[in-house]
Protein backbone atom coordinates (compact mmCIF):
# COMPACT_ATOMS: atom_id res chain seq x y z
CA UNK A 1 0.00 0.00 0.00
CA UNK A 2 0.93 3.45 -1.02
CA UNK A 3 1.40 6.58 1.93
CA UNK A 4 0.74 9.83 0.98
CA UNK A 5 0.56 12.98 2.89
CA UNK A 6 -0.76 16.37 2.53
CA UNK A 7 0.56 19.11 4.79
CA UNK A 8 -1.65 22.29 4.80
CA UNK A 9 0.34 25.31 4.13
CA UNK A 10 -2.32 27.63 2.71
CA UNK A 11 -3.53 29.29 5.72
CA UNK A 12 -3.26 33.33 6.43
CA UNK A 13 -1.39 33.11 9.27
CA UNK A 14 -3.17 36.08 10.50
CA UNK A 15 -2.36 35.79 14.24
CA UNK A 16 1.13 34.78 13.42
CA UNK A 17 1.82 37.89 10.99
CA UNK A 18 4.06 36.03 8.83
CA UNK A 19 3.95 32.35 6.88
CA UNK A 20 4.09 29.36 9.39
CA UNK A 21 5.55 27.01 7.00
CA UNK A 22 8.64 29.23 6.83
CA UNK A 23 9.34 30.36 10.67
CA UNK A 24 13.44 28.95 11.61
CA UNK A 25 12.82 25.86 13.36
CA UNK A 26 16.40 24.15 14.91
CA UNK A 27 18.72 24.23 11.75
CA UNK A 28 15.66 24.54 9.10
CA UNK A 29 12.19 26.12 8.44
CA UNK A 30 9.07 24.74 9.83
CA UNK A 31 7.86 23.09 6.40
CA UNK A 32 11.36 21.62 5.66
CA UNK A 33 11.42 20.35 9.30
CA UNK A 34 7.91 18.11 9.06
CA UNK A 35 9.10 17.00 5.61
CA UNK A 36 12.16 15.72 6.78
CA UNK A 37 10.56 14.00 9.61
CA UNK A 38 7.83 12.37 7.85
CA UNK A 39 9.59 11.31 4.42
CA UNK A 40 10.98 8.18 6.23
CA UNK A 41 7.57 6.87 6.41
CA UNK A 42 5.29 8.34 3.41
CA UNK A 43 6.19 7.09 -0.59
CA UNK A 44 4.90 10.99 -1.75
CA UNK A 45 4.64 14.19 0.44
CA UNK A 46 2.63 17.02 -1.23
CA UNK A 47 1.84 20.62 -0.35
CA UNK A 48 -1.30 22.27 0.07
CA UNK A 49 -0.39 26.09 -1.02
CA UNK A 50 -2.58 29.31 -1.76
CA UNK A 51 -0.18 29.74 -5.20
CA UNK A 52 2.36 26.88 -6.87
CA UNK A 53 5.82 28.02 -6.46
CA UNK A 54 5.27 29.14 -3.25
CA UNK A 55 7.92 26.34 -1.84
CA UNK A 56 9.86 26.06 -4.74
CA UNK A 57 13.57 27.43 -3.50
CA UNK A 58 13.29 24.79 -0.79
CA UNK A 59 14.05 22.23 -2.81
CA UNK A 60 12.40 19.56 -1.10
CA UNK A 61 10.89 16.41 -2.64
CA UNK A 62 7.23 17.29 -2.90
CA UNK A 63 4.58 18.21 -5.09
CA UNK A 64 2.85 21.36 -4.63
CA UNK A 65 -0.89 21.57 -5.17
CA UNK A 66 -2.35 25.18 -5.38
CA UNK A 67 -5.65 25.90 -4.00
CA UNK A 68 -8.73 25.38 -6.28
CA UNK A 69 -11.41 27.75 -4.09
CA UNK A 70 -9.90 30.71 -2.83
CA UNK A 71 -11.20 31.71 0.75
CA UNK A 72 -12.40 28.34 1.61
CA UNK A 73 -10.33 27.49 4.41
CA UNK A 74 -9.59 23.91 4.67
CA UNK A 75 -12.51 22.79 2.62
CA UNK A 76 -10.96 24.27 -0.48
CA UNK A 77 -7.66 22.71 0.67
CA UNK A 78 -8.91 19.18 1.22
CA UNK A 79 -10.78 18.84 -1.90
CA UNK A 80 -8.05 20.82 -4.01
CA UNK A 81 -5.66 17.96 -2.81
CA UNK A 82 -7.75 15.23 -3.23
CA UNK A 83 -8.73 16.01 -6.96
CA UNK A 84 -4.63 16.49 -7.75
CA UNK A 85 -3.14 13.05 -5.56
CA UNK A 86 -2.56 9.93 -7.56
CA UNK A 87 -3.62 7.73 -4.33
CA UNK A 88 -6.98 6.85 -3.19
CA UNK A 89 -6.63 8.49 0.16
CA UNK A 90 -3.46 10.28 2.09
CA UNK A 91 -3.27 11.45 5.53
CA UNK A 92 -3.80 15.26 6.07
CA UNK A 93 -1.98 17.56 8.67
CA UNK A 94 -1.32 20.91 9.17
CA UNK A 95 2.23 22.78 9.02
CA UNK A 96 1.92 24.32 12.37
CA UNK A 97 1.74 20.65 14.07
CA UNK A 98 5.15 19.94 14.57
CA UNK A 99 5.41 17.04 17.01
CA UNK A 100 2.76 15.02 15.73
CA UNK A 101 4.59 11.84 15.54
CA UNK A 102 4.50 9.70 11.87
CA UNK A 103 3.61 6.47 13.48
CA UNK A 104 0.57 8.14 14.74
CA UNK A 105 -0.49 9.00 10.70
CA UNK A 106 0.69 5.69 9.45
CA UNK A 107 -1.58 3.71 12.17
CA UNK A 108 -4.49 6.18 11.18
CA UNK A 109 -3.67 5.26 7.39
CA UNK A 110 -3.83 1.75 8.48
CA UNK A 111 -7.08 2.04 10.58
CA UNK A 112 -8.38 4.26 7.30
CA UNK A 113 -9.28 1.39 5.05
CA UNK A 114 -13.05 0.83 4.05
CA UNK A 115 -13.96 4.29 5.48
CA UNK A 116 -13.78 7.49 3.54
CA UNK A 117 -12.78 9.09 6.50
CA UNK A 118 -10.52 8.17 9.25
CA UNK A 119 -9.17 10.54 12.22
CA UNK A 120 -9.02 10.30 16.38
CA UNK A 121 -12.29 11.26 19.06
CA UNK A 122 -10.25 14.33 19.67
CA UNK A 123 -10.99 15.49 23.55
CA UNK A 124 -12.80 19.50 23.99
CA UNK A 125 -9.12 20.95 24.57
CA UNK A 126 -7.51 19.60 20.79
CA UNK A 127 -9.59 20.44 18.04
CA UNK A 128 -7.55 19.21 15.28
CA UNK A 129 -10.39 18.39 12.04
CA UNK A 130 -7.44 18.43 9.76
CA UNK A 131 -5.59 15.98 10.86
CA UNK A 132 -7.06 12.74 9.46
CA UNK A 133 -7.26 10.21 6.61
CA UNK A 134 -9.63 11.65 3.73
CA UNK A 135 -10.26 9.03 0.44
CA UNK A 136 -11.61 10.47 -2.97
CA UNK A 137 -15.04 9.35 -2.13
CA UNK A 138 -15.20 12.53 -0.03
CA UNK A 139 -14.79 14.96 -3.16
CA UNK A 140 -18.20 15.08 -4.08
CA UNK A 141 -19.51 15.72 -0.84
CA UNK A 142 -16.55 18.13 0.06
CA UNK A 143 -17.50 20.06 -3.18
CA UNK A 144 -21.30 20.56 -2.73
CA UNK A 145 -20.28 21.88 1.12
CA UNK A 146 -17.99 24.17 -0.76
CA UNK A 147 -20.80 25.07 -3.52
CA UNK A 148 -23.69 25.62 -0.48
CA UNK A 149 -21.42 27.48 1.58
CA UNK A 150 -21.54 25.21 4.40
CA UNK A 151 -18.01 25.29 5.34
CA UNK A 152 -18.87 23.10 8.96
CA UNK A 153 -17.91 19.49 9.64
CA UNK A 154 -20.96 18.50 10.70
CA UNK A 155 -22.95 18.59 7.51
CA UNK A 156 -19.74 16.64 5.67
CA UNK A 157 -19.49 13.93 8.56
CA UNK A 158 -23.22 13.03 8.08
CA UNK A 159 -22.89 12.02 4.41
CA UNK A 160 -19.33 9.44 4.95
CA UNK A 161 -18.80 6.87 6.04
CA UNK A 162 -16.31 7.63 8.96
CA UNK A 163 -13.82 6.18 11.91
CA UNK A 164 -13.08 7.58 14.72
CA UNK A 165 -10.61 6.47 16.97
CA UNK A 166 -10.18 6.61 21.15
CA UNK A 167 -7.05 9.15 21.31
CA UNK A 168 -6.43 6.59 24.31
CA UNK A 169 -5.06 3.84 22.02
CA UNK A 170 -1.92 6.69 20.69
CA UNK A 171 -0.65 5.34 24.40
CA UNK A 172 0.24 2.13 22.33
CA UNK A 173 1.53 4.24 19.52
CA UNK A 174 4.04 7.20 20.52
CA UNK A 175 5.62 8.16 23.79
CA UNK A 176 4.08 11.87 23.64
CA UNK A 177 0.73 12.60 24.90
CA UNK A 178 -2.14 13.92 22.88
CA UNK A 179 -1.14 17.37 24.14
CA UNK A 180 2.44 17.48 22.95
CA UNK A 181 1.56 15.55 19.42
CA UNK A 182 -1.08 18.22 18.59
CA UNK A 183 0.67 21.23 19.98
CA UNK A 184 -0.23 24.13 17.44
CA UNK A 185 1.78 26.98 16.61
CA UNK A 186 -0.89 29.31 16.76
CA UNK A 187 0.74 32.70 17.62
CA UNK A 188 4.23 34.13 18.51
CA UNK A 189 4.12 32.76 21.97
CA UNK A 190 3.37 29.45 20.91
CA UNK A 191 5.51 29.48 18.62
CA UNK A 192 8.40 30.42 21.00
CA UNK A 193 7.75 27.57 23.16
CA UNK A 194 7.30 24.91 20.23
CA UNK A 195 11.00 26.21 19.01
CA UNK A 196 12.27 25.93 22.59
CA UNK A 197 11.33 22.74 23.12
CA UNK A 198 12.46 21.62 19.78
CA UNK A 199 15.67 23.08 20.38
CA UNK A 200 16.21 21.06 23.68
CA UNK A 201 15.31 17.94 22.31
CA UNK A 202 11.49 17.95 23.50
CA UNK A 203 8.26 16.98 21.84
CA UNK A 204 10.40 15.46 18.81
Amino acid sequence: MSYSLVILCGGDSSRMGTDKALLPFTDKCLVEYIVSKFSPYFDKIYLSVNQRGDYTNLGLDIIEIPDIYNNAGPFGAILSSLAMISDDFAFFMSVDIPFLDPKVAVYLMEQSIGYDFCSLNFTDDINETTCAVYNKTCIADLAKCLLSRKYTWNDFYSKRSIKLIEIDELESISELSPLQLFYSIKDRDSYYMALFAALKGNFI
